[in-house]
C-alpha cells in the first residue's frame, strides 16, 4: 500500500509539473528539475519530458542531447539524497550540467564547428541557461525550505505530514 501510494502521489507530481510547463508562465522556469533531482523517480520524470515533447512539438534534431542532459537531475539527486547541503550545492551543479549537455547538441545540429561556432551557441544560449536555474533553485530550494518547516512544525521526517515525503530525504 506504501508503494502504491507513494507511485500515485509520483503522477501526481510530474502531472503538475507537465501543466506548469505546458503553462509556459515563463520559458525554462518549471519544477521540471526539481522533480527530476528530488523525485526519485526517473520513470514518471522521464515520462513527462517525452509527453511533453510529443504533445508540445519538443522533438527536434539534437533532442537526444538534451535527454541525456536530463538524465543530468536524478543522477546529481542520487549523489545529493538525505543531505540538504550536498542538494543545495549539487542542484545547480545539475542545472550547469543540463546547459552545458544540452547545448553542446545544440551547437553540434545547429552551428559551425569551430571555436566561435562553440562561443556564439554558448553565449546565446546563456538567457535560457539562467532561466533554467531560476527555475531550479527557485523549486528545488523551495522544496528544501517546506521540507524544512514541515520538520520544524511536526519534529519528524515529514511522513506523517504528507506520504509523498516518505521517500525523500
Amino acid at each position: 500500500m506504501k508503494k502504491l501510494n507513494h507511485f500515485s502521489n509520483q503522477i501526481l507530481v510530474a502531472a503538475g509539473v507537465f501543466v506548469w510547463r505546458a503553462a509556459r508562465v515563463a520559458a525554462n522556469v518549471s519544477p521540471l528539475g526539481s522533480f527530476g533531482f528530488f523525485g526519485r523517480a526517473p520513470v514518471a520524470y522521464f515520462a513527462t519530458i517525452i509527453a511533453f515533447d510529443w504533445l508540445v512539438g519538443g522533438f527536434y534534431s539534437g533532442f537526444l542531447w538534451t535527454y541525456i542532459a536530463f538524465a543530468a537531475y536524478p543522477m546529481f539527486g542520487y549523489f545529493a539524497r538525505g543531505n540538504w547541503r550536498r542538494q543545495a550545492v549539487l542542484l545547480p551543479l545539475a542545472s550547469f550540467a543540463f546547459f552545458a549537455i544540452s547545448n553542446a547538441g545544440v551547437w553540434w545540429h545547429w552551428y559551425p564547428h569551430t571555436w566561435s561556432g562553440l562561443l556564439t551557441c554558448y553565449t546565446l544560449a546563456l538567457p535560457f541557461y539562467v532561466r533554467t536555474l531560476l527555475g531550479d533553485v527557485t523549486f528545488g530550494y523551495g522544496y528544501l525550505f517546506c521540507r524544512w518547516l514541515v520538520r520544524q512544525k511536526t519534529g519528524s521526517h515529514c511522513t506523517r505530514v504528507c506520504p509523498f515525503f516518505a521517500k525523500h530525504n
